[in-house]
């Protein structure tokens, strides 16, 4: 493996090595990866002029996915030059329509109607997540962490550079295919998502997707590290690719920057099952959920399943830390909200539930309490979740009192 670095503004790392081969000598604490005898971030982060480390390896790759740039290609790896500059503008031209007419209006209606009630800079925790940064990021831009959780697999980065043009080619659609259901609907559809990302597919878990996101929301990779949570519910950083183990619930840590700022925030993912059963069979992954700081909690298109007695845990996690929570109606349900804990902010409009899940899941207690002018804020200026198609939206912001 080599390593080349470049100064550019602050030091740049240019690493050319292999996907997370820089993890085999990091230091076991929390997401903090010590690479090459590079400084610990945590500790620069304490002298007067810090030099913070940008990891271009993985930075550039992320532009590729998200058909930025194509700085990664070079004499090694070649891609059709027409190729490319359709995958470009096929995906700016789905990006910028998402970003006008949902992201950058989630943003502005989260300052105006989220952030003036809550503590916006703490963690963000956003189970049934899947990859979705995006809409957290667009939500929440000003956390200083963000915790996802699904059960899809992180999966890998295949080795570009053993690929010749048309299997290059064929990924490359296949990462934006699998952002089919993000660009139209806002969400992933389970059954979608499993098909995309499963053994043997292409893209072979969530991992593209996440450097997807992170690059379009205009943020730079500092490192990457393969984190777990041992026996005893601790989060640890995996040296290397042997020392995972698959009796632990495995995760991925990001540690990036938004471009022209100096805050390092951390994106975690787990693959794990937060059902009750999971829960019973990774005992201490609960007991890490436990051990987790005061957050605010996103959820949406969450197939309410927390509606459900057999993710009652979950759903009292939440409760539990949770200084406040943003959700539409597929979360908590009304009827879990005690008044006397929690102030209660209703906007957009109350209907039944999609035809999937119709009226087994509708909550008249709910539809009564969008009626009472004392709790309804007003319309939503975006589509956010499974009513995309009839613009008839509810999201519902409980903070602790």
């Amino acid at each position: 493996m080599k390593t080349q670095f470049t100064l550019l503004l602050l030091i740049i790392i240019n690493s050319s090595c292999e996907f997370f081969n820089s993890t085999e000598n990091s230091e076991v604490n929390e997401g903090i990866e010590n690479t090459n005898n590079k400084p610990n971030i945590d500790s620069l982060s304490k002298t007067p002029e810090p030099i913070i480390y940008i990891d271009t390896f993985h930075n550039e790759l992320g532009n590729l996915l998200a058909g930025i740039d194509n700085s990664f290609i070079n004499e090694n790896i070649l891609i059709d030059s027409n190729f490319w500059s359709e995958y470009r503008n096929e995906i700016n031209n789905s990006f910028s329509k998402i970003k006008k007419n949902r992201l950058d209006l989630m943003t502005k209606w989260s300052s105006e109607e989220v952030s003036n009630k809550i503590n916006d800079t703490c963690l963000l925790f956003y189970p049934f997540s899947g990859a979705d940064f995006l809409h957290a990021y667009y939500l929440y831009p000003n956390a200083n962490e963000y915790l996802l959780l699904a059960e899809e697999k992180i999966g890998e980065i295949p080795d570009l550079k053993s690929m010749n043009d048309t299997n290059i080619q064929n990924y490359l659609y296949n990462v934006n295919y699998g952002l089919r259901d993000i660009y139209k609907r806002s969400y992933f559809i389970t059954k979608n998502m499993r098909t995309d990302t499963k053994k043997g597919s292409v893209i072979k878990g969530l991992l593209p997707l996440f450097y997807w996101f992170i690059a379009r929301s205009e943020h730079e990779i500092i490192n990457i590290s393969k984190i777990a949570i041992d026996t005893n519910g601790k989060l640890i950083t995996i040296n290397n690719q042997k020392s995972l183990n698959k009796n632990l619930i495995n995760g991925i840590q990001f540690q990036i920057r938004k471009k022209g700022e100096s805050l390092i925030k951390k994106l975690k993912y787990f693959h794990c099952d937060i059902s009750n059963e999971g829960f019973e069979e990774n005992p201490e992954f609960k007991k890490y959920l436990n051990s987790i700081r005061p957050a605010n909690t996103f959820v949406k298109s969450a197939s309410y399943l927390m509606n459900y007695g057999s993710f009652s845990e979950i759903r009292e996690l939440v409760l539990d830390k949770s200084n406040s929570l943003l959700e539409d109606d597929t979360g908590i349900p009304y009827e879990f909200f005690d008044h006397t804990i929690w102030n209660i902010n209703l906007y957009g409009e109350y209907v039944m539930p999609v035809k999937d899940f119709n009226e087994t899941r509708y909550q008249n207690d709910l539809n009564l309490a969008y009626k009472d002018s004392t709790l309804y804020k007003g319309k939503i200026p975006f589509s956010l979740g499974y009513h995309w198609g009839s613009k008839k939206q509810n999201q519902m912001l409980y903070t602790k009192k």
